[in-house]
């Protein structure tokens, strides 16, 4: 038995078909994209370098490339500041031993002797008589020879004259008695004739004290206390005698 002859064609698989080939970039792209990537790297790697720094811990700032201009010029440094005035020291309290020279004003004194006693002598010139310091008390006696170096005449033992005070080691101040023109001693105290500049004259200071007092410093001044801070400091500490 023959079979009957198909009336269709066969089908047959379709072909497959091809993907549309991919068109290969020109020589000038390439050649761009290279510059741009190593432009990028380049700019990306200074950046890294100065923001992170230098390997030694130290941080730098990114340079910037100002977009505007800069005034570039140098201009002369301000000058040094000159030194700073020294401060005038202010005036000091000079301080002197028994036997010196010591100098205030147009005085010079030289402190010979200091002692303490219960009585002075004093004269009215007429009479003499013995002045008691009382109980509780004594007389402390400074023994000077007074100088006038300066340019005018004066008496330093009349009133309190150049004396600006007697200090005990408690730092109590004690002016001259009353009557110490009239203590033995002071003949030309108080009698009209001063010392001229040039000469000098043996001068007593009498204080009266308690006790217990001891005396530690004989001030003066050579301009009787008119001129501030002319004030010269003998030191007595321990040299008062009987």
């Amino acid at each position: 038995m023959i079979p009957p002859k198909p009336t269709d064609d066969p089908t047959l698989p379709a072909a497959p078909v091809s993907a549309p080939a991919r068109s290969r970039p020109s020589r000038r792209v390439v050649v761009l994209v290279a510059v741009w990537t190593v432009l990028v790297a380049g700019a990306s790697s200074a950046i890294t370098a100065a923001v992170v720094g230098d390997g030694d811990g130290v941080t730098a700032t990114p340079t910037v490339s100002p977009s505007v201009w800069q005034d570039t010029r140098t201009y002369p440094a301000d000058p040094p500041p000159g030194p700073e005035p020294e401060p005038t020291p202010s005036p000091t309290v000079q301080g002197y031993a028994i036997g010196d020279k010591a100098k205030s004003g147009g005085a010079t004194v030289v402190v010979k002797r200091v002692r303490e006693s219960a009585t002075v002598t004093i004269s009215d010139f007429e009479t003499t008589k013995t002045l008691k310091a009382g109980e509780g008390a004594k007389y402390v006696i400074v023994e000077t020879t007074v100088y006038n170096d300066g340019t005018e005449s004066f008496d330093p033992a009349c009133g309190m004259g150049i004396s600006r005070g007697l200090v005990d080691t408690e730092g109590r101040n004690f002016d001259t008695i009353e009557n110490q023109y009239q203590v033995k001693g002071n003949e030309k105290t108080c009698s009209g004739e001063e010392v001229q500049p040039g000469f000098k004259r043996d001068a007593l200071f009498v204080y009266k004290v308690p006790t217990k007092a001891r005396p530690a410093q004989w001030t003066f001044s050579g301009s009787g206390g008119s001129v501030e801070d002319d004030v010269a400091t003998v030191n007595l500490a321990g040299a008062t005698s009987s």
